[in-house]
């Protein structure tokens, strides 16, 4: 009877400690995929608000920026010029990359091509969309990406910020 009862006992307790860790597994997947979403849109939020030029490509899934010079107290020179190193961020192999000049580093794994709250949720987004205009004064950044759980289940993050250029050339002229 003893040898039963414990028997009985581990086996509820083994259950409830496998059902509590398959659920920390599905709450640290969508910890991630939201906390990689959210992060790639912030660095690239902070990055383009200081441009004074952004260029988004034809694809939308990339743009260009130009950043002006700073001096040593890291005020802007006047007149505003550009700095000459060549930066982009763009979506590539399901990830967000940034290249700042020579340097090239990871924003954000896992970025998926259709945007889960769309009709369907298997349409596809663009990750850049530039406001209207010739100069291009504010971008809408949405980055969605996808983190295995537990026996491949997913969990799918969307962010999306609109970006305010400060310092477009055209104001300072």
């Amino acid at each position: 009877m003893a040898s039963t009862l414990t028997v009985m006992v581990l086996g509820v307790s083994l259950s409830v400690f496998l059902s509590g860790l398959m659920g920390w597994t599905r709450g640290q997947g969508r910890i991630d995929a939201e906390s990689g979403s959210q992060r790639a849109v912030r660095e690239i939020t902070m990055a383009l608000r200081e441009a004074m030029a952004v260029s988004v490509d034809a694809d939308k899934n990339g743009v260009t920026y130009r950043l002006p010079v700073t001096d040593g107290n890291g005020n802007y020179t006047v007149p505003m010029t550009w700095d000459g190193l060549t930066r982009r961020v763009y979506k590539s192999n399901g990830q967000i990359l940034m290249l700042d000049g020579d340097r090239t580093r990871v924003l954000c794994s896992g970025v998926i091509d259709t945007d889960p709250q769309s009709a369907g949720g298997t349409s596809p987004y663009t990750l850049f969309s530039a406001g209207g205009g010739t100069v291009t004064r504010s971008l809408t950044v949405m980055v969605v990406s996808r983190r295995t759980t537990d026996y491949n289940k997913s969990a799918t993050s969307r962010s999306r910020e609109t970006i305010y250029l400060r310092n477009v050339p055209d104001l300072y002229n």
